[in-house]
């Protein structure tokens, strides 16, 4: 039986014979031990080929290859990254951005000054009463309002660039958590066939040892420590798959009882190097140092106020008002000095983004490429394992023929039962091989989240 190995946008990176024990191929397991059995106490020459003959029957029958499991119902990847806390908070952060703009380009508050006075004379003099009313409108300096706005805007994107990097970024660690899921699935499912079939193997041996056949004990004892391998790669492999699910668990905060999304990849050609995540962050750092720069040139000017001022004076001959308008303005000769810092500054950070831009840029090419030859890697190992598995059939046959011309053969008796178990770990090595190099390629694959389109992940919604 046949199953594909195919990535999120439906292409498929490699085939492979599933794994599982059909209805006919346990009736004929079944029918081979219970030959093997019966006939161990049999001594004659025929009896021994025949018996050499099935156990390479139980030995080399059955399945040879494994598929990666398709998860039953699964969740869709972006959906459960989210509902992640991470973009949750990255959310909260866009929110709180885009709300500061509205405080972005403030205008001061008029300012209003009251004081009133009393002048006693001497003698000779007379007594006055004064008060005077004064507003002040501070004025902000020429071009910080729009630069502020500018720099309040550069914010935004930049949290929602930052927001989008967020999410491939974690989309693309879970999705390479997922390939190692299910590559360790499948080498356990793998490991897991051999095992049964060199248990057949070794129950065979047993039989004819307590049966009182002649047996090579050499046999018994090389398979039983092949069973053991077996059983400490399988514990190992198994303990790789329950790390990988833990991980991303923990990554989008799910329950240990939840079910894992499944594994989805971008396809090549929706990556470009001109809006991806993180070409877009660089591009809104560079929009926040170009406002930083207008800020610091902008900051060179004076601060300047206009008031109004009413002032009146009672005496005994009568009321005097005085009205006046005044103007002031600050001498920035400090705030030159700072204002060249500060645009040498966004300079520094203009020219640090654009260094970011092109560093991703090669980023994105390099990921690209590894993913091409990751599955050109993934295709010879396909086509290689199956020129492999050709020839190893073709070694199979010979020794089945030589086992039934006769024990004294060199290649019959119980000594082929070795030779079957050495084509059996070639088998083994090679369906490993292509396990691996799937399990590469679409590690190669689910990396490229990270490189996907801003605005196709801007849009996720828990």
């Amino acid at each position: 039986m046949a199953a594909a190995s195919t990535v999120g946008n439906g292409r498929t990176i490699g085939k492979t014979a599933a794994v599982w024990f059909s209805p006919a191929w346990t009736a004929r397991f079944q029918s081979h031990a219970a030959w093997a059995h019966s006939n161990a106490g049999k001594t004659t020459r025929r009896g021994l080929k025949m018996r050499a003959s099935a156990t390479l029957a139980l030995l080399l029958s059955g399945p040879t290859a494994v598929a990666f499991a398709q998860p039953v119902a699964p969740v869709a990847l972006l959906e459960s990254v989210a509902r992640s806390p991470q973009l949750e908070a990255a959310r909260r952060r866009i929110d709180a951005a885009r709300a500061r703009v509205d405080s972005a380009g403030r205008l001061a508050d008029p300012e209003v000054g009251v004081m009133g006075s009393r002048v006693n004379a001497d003698a000779g003099g007379e007594n006055r009463d004064m008060w005077e009313l004064n507003v002040r409108q501070p004025l902000p300096k020429r071009g910080e309002r729009a630069a502020d706005r500018e720099r309040a805007a550069a914010v935004v994107g930049m949290a929602e660039a930052e927001y989008a990097m967020t999410a491939g970024d974690l989309a693309g660690d879970v999705a390479m958590a997922l390939a190692e899921v299910e590559g360790a699935d499948a080498r356990a499912r793998l490991i897991e066939a051999q095992l049964a079939r060199m248990g057949a193997v070794l129950q065979s041996i047993e039989s004819r040892l307590a049966s009182g056949v002649a047996t090579r004990l050499s046999d018994r004892l090389s398979v039983q420590s092949r069973v053991a391998a077996f059983q400490l790669q399988l514990e190992q492999t198994q303990r790789l798959a329950a790390d990988a699910r833990a991980n991303v668990r923990s990554r989008l905060a799910l329950a240990p009882d939840a079910p894992l999304p499944a594994f989805t990849a971008p396809a090549v050609t929706e990556i470009s190097t001109t809006d991806a995540a993180t070409i877009a962050l660089a591009t809104a750092r560079i929009a926040e140092a170009n406002a930083q720069g207008k800020m610091a040139r902008a900051s060179a000017n004076p601060m300047t106020s206009v008031g109004l001022r009413f002032e009146r004076e009672r005496s005994s001959m009568g009321s005097q008002d005085t009205v006046g308008l005044a103007v002031s303005s600050e001498i920035p000769w400090r705030n030159r000095r700072y204002s060249r810092a500060d645009a040498r500054a966004a300079e520094a950070d203009r020219a640090a983004a654009q260094a970011d831009a092109t560093a991703a840029r090669h980023r994105i090419s390099s990921a690209v490429s590894r993913v091409e030859r990751a599955e050109r890697v993934a295709v010879t190992a396909r086509r290689l394992s199956a020129e492999t598995q050709k020839r190893l059939d073709a070694e199979h046959e010979t020794l089945n023929r030589a086992t039934s011309v006769g024990v004294g053969t060199g290649m019959g008796g119980e000594s082929a039962v070795l030779h079957a178990v050495g084509i059996l770990d070639k088998t083994n090595e090679t369906q490993l091989q292509i396990i691996e190099a799937e399990t590469t390629a679409r590690i190669a694959r689910a990396e490229l989240w990270r490189y996907v389109p801003a605005q196709r992940l801007l849009h996720l919604s828990p």
